[in-house]
């Protein structure tokens, strides 16, 4: 058997349908050994990610670094930056090289503003010493010449320096401008525009202390889409990453106007935040929303085809004075399950 064949046989065990975690280990390890990558946790993220299948153009990438033996480190690093939103730690160490330059830059414009005043200063006080002794007409017009060339050069420095200190600000928008950007990637799943992972627990943990500070209701529910794997196989990947983004953008403009806000885990399961929100309400709200989505009829925006009716199951939990965000999902997650049981398309509140 070839090194090509050997690559096709490990791809071909990768998981196919609703594996539990030890089939993904299983996975990886197998991935790990084909391509001899050391199990840090950028490589091991990213091999999560691919054997998981939750961004298609990102497994399509992954699979053809594979087949040509190219998946080393610096593949990896560049894959998770174009497809994982991840901002990296080279691009982190530039912003922030960029800020200290910026300071040590504005430190040098201040001194040397500060010097351009001493020396105005000490030619101000070198004239008023010699006014106080008898001048006659050549030395005090010479005074004054040499006055106004101190004066002349200080209107200078000033004129400059106000040019480099509006410059420092245009610089200082324009790296704030930066951080903003790599901070908002940072925590944005960059296929559907929602929150990835990373963005979703720290939303959860905000809105979860904000609301018990002002003792109110905060909700949250877990969301996996019915047999997606089933419509992936059967219209392809390129439209399921299409309904992925629609079911995100249909549940986020339905529990927006509330302060709500969606993630998601990976795959097809979300994460719906409802602050000020008892299990009830909430409940009442995303299965709302779940049942205009189940009334639609998704069509292929090529040629206009039916690909029938998408739905999704999902369980809702209340937060609880015990509860922080990882055991509140993972109450919502349970009734997630719950309701898969029950024959999907149903929304089901934890009875814990």
């Amino acid at each position: 058997m070839t090194a090509h064949d050997g690559q096709l046989a490990v791809l071909a065990t990768l998981p196919s349908a609703e594996p539990g975690p030890l089939v993904h280990f299983d996975a990886i390890r197998s991935l790990l050994m084909l391509t001899r990558l050391p199990p840090v946790p950028d490589v091991y993220d990213l091999l999560w990610r691919y054997v998981r299948d939750e961004n298609h153009a990102l497994s399509l990438a992954v699979e053809r670094a594979i087949l040509v033996e190219s998946l080393d480190l610096a593949c990896v690093a560049d894959l998770r930056r174009q497809h994982c939103g991840d901002v990296g730690k080279r691009e982190v160490a530039a912003l922030v090289e960029a800020a200290h330059g910026q300071a040590e830059a504005l430190s040098r414009r201040i001194a040397a503003g500060r010097t351009d005043l001493a020396d105005y200063g000490r030619a101000i006080a070198d004239g008023g010493a010699r006014l106080e002794a008898p001048l006659d007409a050549a030395a005090l017009a010479a005074l004054l010449e040499q006055l106004g060339a101190a004066t002349a050069t200080m209107q200078a420095a000033n004129a400059r320096l106000e040019g480099e200190l509006a410059t420092a600000a245009s610089e200082a928008q324009a790296l704030t401008d930066r951080l903003g950007a790599a901070e908002r990637a940072a925590i944005t799943d960059p296929l559907t525009g929602v929150l990835n992972r990373r963005g979703t627990f720290e939303a959860l943990a905000r809105l979860q202390g904000e609301t018990r500070a002002r003792a109110g209701g905060f909700a949250v529910a877990m969301l996996d889409i019915d047999h997606f794997k089933r419509f992936n196989d059967r219209f392809g990947h390129a439209l399921g990453d299409e309904v992925l983004r629609f079911v995100a953008r249909h549940v986020a403009d339905r529990i927006a106007p509330l302060g709500g806000l969606v993630g998601r885990l990976g795959g097809e399961e979300f994460v719906a935040m409802l602050p000020d929100c008892d299990i009830k309400t909430a409940a009442v709200l995303i299965d709302r929303a779940r049942a205009e989505l189940a009334s639609q009829i998704i069509r292929n925006a090529g040629d206009g085809a039916s690909m029938g009716r998408v739905s999704y199951s999902a369980g809702i939990a209340a937060d609880k004075p015990d509860d922080n965000a990882d055991t509140l999902v993972a109450r919502a997650d349970k009734a997630l399950y719950a309701a898969k049981r029950m024959g999907r398309d149903r929304v089901v509140p934890d009875r814990g």
